[in-house]
């Protein structure tokens, strides 16, 4: 599997994160494997980085370790960053010209029903 360099560099950022996370507990490999139903290599895998374990097995060690809540707020569309940026650099450059007549057109269908 080919992944992109910023890819493959957040996998090893959150491999070391969760490393971190167990040393701060002061968890062993064996013990954190051992909470997370997984085995000690495929732990010793997820804290280097390697992208190709599943996230089943990275949700499992994230829970062991208290930090899988919240994990989904990465993707909620109202804490989208960039798209944000994105949408109000568009305003910024002139407006949604496109969104304009959508809601032209949308207010027209309402007048004629």
């Amino acid at each position: 599997m080919k992944l992109f360099i910023k890819s493959e560099l957040e996998a090893k950022k959150l491999g070391s994160n969760i490393q971190i996370a167990r040393k701060r507990r002061k968890m062993s490999l064996m013990e954190l494997a051992s909470k997370s139903s997984i085995s000690k290599t495929v732990l010793g895998r997820i804290e280097a980085g390697d992208p190709t374990v599943g996230f089943g097995k990275v949700f499992n060690v994230l829970d062991a370790l208290g930090l899988l809540t919240g994990l989904a707020d990465l993707t909620n569309p109202e804490l989208d960053r960039q798209q944000t940026i994105n949408e109000i650099k568009a305003l910024r450059e002139g407006g949604n010209k496109a969104g304009q007549e959508k809601t032209k057109k949308s207010h027209l269908v309402r007048f004629i029903d």
